[in-house]
């Protein structure tokens, strides 16, 4: 049987609407002839454009045209097929677009490689990166850390730049160490806000997601809130260190360096047959990649390549000691070096020495406060528990403590000039020098002293 349409020589199965038919390959064919709907062509046949393998494929395709006009919602076959089209085409291109934009991993990855990070910073980011933020397992067992288990219990390096939102930087924050490690913790915040912002530079995203109020609330560093140790007990620390490792906390203390440019310290550096003694501060001990070297002061890139330093007169002694008995020999020799091989003294290794001496002294204090209870009932005073808990509390003192001191002690004796100790910290700013300020409470109460007296004199009777 032939229809109008011409070709319809093979078997045919009808029923009330529509029309199916065997093709010569076996596979079946339907098509149907519209009478009346509002977008097609009175008496055109419209013709699957797909066969079937199936009789009932065939048919079952019909019913679905069918419902379409009784619902209103036909339009003709071919248009529908380029509507499709055109959406997995746009879906398509979403995609693409969406794979073009970088992880968090690997934009993260490419920011770390910036040419003005320097080595150190570098090295300590990408750990930051990995544990914190891509959630990798810790490679050793610390505070806070166990070997071949995750920091983070959240890892966001698979999300997509252009996807990451508030919610996942929130989950993310919530599920970091804040309380075991809560610096560390917050320096990988600021990391992540920082490739955040580079994004929001490169015109990925018009907002950065990173902005978790309890993160910013947390404490930028614990470092910075240390106490400063009070002279006498700055000076029982450095008589707990090594011999040749002792001066190295005076010159924190009392001058208010960093523990790089401590360790880094030459004999040249030195003039201490002038009128005023100095040390020139212009060399650093990095450390990155496993690599252990004295290179230029973090403040360089910032126009600050050195800082010359006068020397207390009571110190100067301690440093011709030094120079005589435990420095390198030459102009470039080291004052503090390592004795198998005379390089540098690496971070750990000081810091290490450094908390056992602050051990060391807050276990006198704690035996001659049992010594002056056992022999006169005396009870141990709220300052000397404060210094012990200062010096083994949170994990204990850090070296950065001594600069600490010797910035607040700087702060202090100029009278709170905010330039001068600028030029001592090597600042590059006076905002930097105001976050080491400190007000102790015997300077405080001194101050309520002399408020006191003044109301004393003002008011008293004649």
């Amino acid at each position: 049987m032939a229809d109008a349409g011409g070709g319809w020589d093979m078997a045919e199965g009808r029923r009330a609407w529509g029309k199916v038919r065997q093709l010569p390959s076996g596979r079946y064919q339907a098509s149907y002839v519209l009478r009346s709907v509002r977008g097609g062509d009175q008496g055109t046949r419209y013709t699957a454009l797909q066969t079937f393998d199936a009789k009932g494929d065939a048919w079952g395709w019909l019913d679905r045209e069918h419902r379409l006009i009784d619902r209103g919602d036909w339009t003709p076959p071919i248009e529908r097929f380029r509507e499709a089209e055109e959406e997995r085409q746009r879906k398509e291109v979403a995609r693409q677009a969406a794979a073009a934009v970088p992880t968090i991993a690997a934009y993260g990855s490419r920011y770390l490689e910036r040419a003005d990070l320097a080595a150190t910073s570098r090295d300590r980011y990408r750990q930051l990166f990995r544990f914190y933020i891509l959630a990798e397992p810790a490679t050793i067992t610390r505070r806070g850390m166990v070997k071949d288990k995750p920091v983070a219990k959240h890892g966001i390096g698979g999300v997509r730049v252009t996807e990451l939102t508030r919610a996942d930087v929130r989950l993310w924050w919530q599920g970091l160490p804040v309380s075991t490690r809560e610096s560390s913790c917050r320096q990988a915040y600021d990391l992540l806000r920082a490739i955040m912002n580079a994004a929001v530079e490169a015109e990925l995203i018009e907002v950065n997601p990173v902005q978790v109020k309890a993160a910013t609330q947390a404490q930028a560093s614990r470092e910075r809130n240390l106490d400063p140790l009070p002279i006498d007990v700055l000076y029982a620390v450095a008589e707990q260190m090594p011999d040749p490792w002792r001066l190295g906390v005076l010159l924190g203390g009392v001058l208010g360096l960093r523990s790089g440019e401590v360790r880094a310290l030459q004999r040249r550096d030195f003039s201490l047959n002038v009128e005023v003694p100095t040390v020139k501060v212009h060399q650093s001990v990095k450390e990155a990649e496993g690599k252990v070297e004295i290179g230029p002061l973090k403040t360089a890139r910032k126009g600050i390549a050195f800082r010359t330093l006068p020397i207390p007169a009571a110190l100067v002694g301690d440093v011709r000691t030094h120079l005589r008995e435990h420095t390198q020999l030459g102009r470039t020799g080291l004052l503090f070096w390592r004795t198998r091989d005379g390089g540098p003294v690496k971070s750990a290794d000081w810091l290490r020495a450094f908390k056992k001496a602050c051990k060391t002294v807050a276990d006198h204090l704690e035996e001659d406060a049992a010594r002056r209870l056992e022999q006169s009932g005396e009870q141990e005073s709220e300052e000397s528990q404060r210094i012990r808990e200062l010096l083994t509390g949170q994990g204990g003192y850090v070296f950065h403590g001594t600069r600490v001191t010797g910035l607040t002690w700087a702060y202090r004796l100029s009278g709170g000039n905010l330039r001068a100790v600028q030029a001592i910290a090597g600042h590059t700013s006076p905002k930097m020098a105001l976050r080491y300020q400190r007000a102790e409470m015997d300077y405080l109460a001194a101050v309520a002293g002399n408020v006191s007296s003044m109301i004393e004199a003002s008011t008293r009777k004649p």
